[in-house]
Formats: C-alpha cells, structure tokens, sequence
C-alpha cells in the first residue's frame, strides 16, 4: 500500500441512536477507501480531565471508588467529565476541589489522549498538579469515595503489579515520573 494512502472514511449517513447525560451514541454509514460502505457506531463524549495531584514530599492522591461498568472498587487519580463548553483546565481544578479538597497553583498539562479511539471521542487531558493547599472535599451528590495518600514510587509499583488498572491513572504516574526525573537530570 502506497505511504500517501488515503484512510480517511467519508460519513454518507448518520443516525443518533441514543442520547445520555454523559454521551450520545450514534450509527454512521460509511464509504471506505476503496469504495466499499461500512458501519460505524461511534460514542460522543465531551471528554475528561484528570489530575496527578503531586505534594512536596512525593506522594499523590488516589480515590477509590466502586465503578459498576466493571463490578469493581478501582483506585484511581482524582478525575472527572467536562460539561459541554467547559476548559479542561477549569474541569481539572473543579475535580481537584471536589474529590480531595485542594488547590493548587501549579499547573501543567502533561498529555491528553483517547482511550478507546476505535468507536469513542472522548479526549482526557491530564493535568499534573502541585503547589497544594489541602481543604475538605466537596464530592457531588451521589458521589462516594475513599481518598489515600500514598507515596508516588508506591504508586508506580502498584501500577507494576497491576493493581492499578485504570489508563488515565496509569499513563498520568508514569508521565509524573518521568516529568520528575527530567527535572532531576536538569
């Protein structure tokens, strides 16, 4: 296949099948590059924004929270969705106060990514936080969850041992690390 292959698909038809408070999924047909025509069911979500809140003596904050979608307590990074027209940024800090009680003056976006690009937009950008001043969180009705400190090289070995399994967590405290140990390298 030639390298100036085009693998652009051209919506021909698109139907919404479905509309939430969180996305919206939708049926697109398509024609492929070589002609032939395809479905595509695509979820359209406004994105997410999560935080490595990072203190003075290395250690971060995780929140652990029982996710139904997979029947399980998982532990990860304070986080959470961006209301249609909101900043990421703003959504950062907005999730920052909300889930551990903190602020922080220190702000630096250290990537943002797609988590299931096969069929989904959403976009999460992560935010490494610090400078932080502690508070009382203010979780939103209906919201519950457990916050732990722990030291950042425990993190990471969570991660190591699969104990971490959530992908913004993961991508977030690995890219914290490495953000660290180029500063360190100078």
């Amino acid at each position: 296949m030639s390298r100036n292959f085009d693998f652009r698909e051209k919506v021909i038809d698109s139907q919404n099948k479905f509309s939430g408070n969180i996305f919206e999924v939708r049926v697109d047909q398509v024609e492929l590059p070589d002609g032939n025509k395809s479905f595509r069911e695509i979820v359209k979500h406004h994105g997410g924004a999560s935080i490595v809140a990072l203190t003075d003596d290395q250690s971060i904050f995780l929140v652990e929270q029982y996710r139904i979608s997979v029947g399980q307590t998982v532990l990860e990074i304070p986080a959470g969705k961006i209301e249609e027209g909101e900043e990421h940024l703003f959504c950062a800090q907005r999730e920052l106060k909300e889930e551990i009680g903190a602020t922080a003056t220190n702000w630096e976006l250290l990537t943002d990514f797609y988590p299931t690009p096969g069929y989904c937009s959403e976009v999460i950008h992560i935010f490494l936080a610090r400078d932080l001043v502690l508070g009382q969180p203010e979780l939103d009705q209906g919201e519950f969850l457990r916050v732990k400190k722990i030291k950042l090289e425990q993190a990471l070995k969570m991660v190591y041992q699969n104990k971490i399994k959530d992908s913004k967590s993961i991508i977030g405290l690995l890219l914290t690390a490495q953000r660290l140990q180029e500063e360190l390298n100078g």
